[in-house]
């Protein structure tokens, strides 16, 4: 398979509460980010859960868990390590970086050649100092 996966469920205990929430921040981060990804849920078949042990190294591995084609990225707790570091793309990328997973939005600006995604060099804003301002005159106002 090909793309960015993220194993979720639809099904879950009591005790799976925090399950629900991370599947939910980790989708609200994707959507925001406009990062294309396919939301497996592994409640419709034990083969797609054992997959996703699998492809994590886990037996016991839960949801979510996120994959890159054939490659695992990491589970919820790198994922966010990965969105505080600012290193998100980074992370979704790390073994296969031959399938793209962000995806510009029509308001992206165009890469400069020799960069690519959203991670381009921004321009350097000059360093201001008291010198390079204008000179101006003390403001001074009329005795109250």
């Amino acid at each position: 398979m090909s793309g960015l996966r993220v194993y979720s469920t639809s099904v879950t205990g009591s005790r799976e509460v925090s399950i629900k929430s991370q599947q939910s921040e980790v989708t609200r981060i994707l959507d925001g980010k406009r990062i294309q990804y396919q939301l497996v849920d592994i409640s419709q078949d034990n083969a797609l859960r054992d997959e996703m042990r699998a492809l994590a190294g886990n037996p016991k591995a839960t949801p979510p868990q996120i994959v890159n084609g054939d490659q695992y990225c990491g589970d919820y707790e790198l994922f966010v390590e990965a969105v505080e570091q600012n290193t998100l793309q980074e992370f979704l990328n790390q073994a296969c970086p031959e399938f793209p997973c962000w995806t510009p939005s029509p308001h992206s600006p165009k890469p400069s050649p020799g960069h690519e995604g959203p991670f381009e060099q921004l321009p350097v804003i000059p360093t201001l100092t008291l010198e390079s301002l204008p000179q101006s005159r003390p403001l001074l106002l009329p005795p109250l």
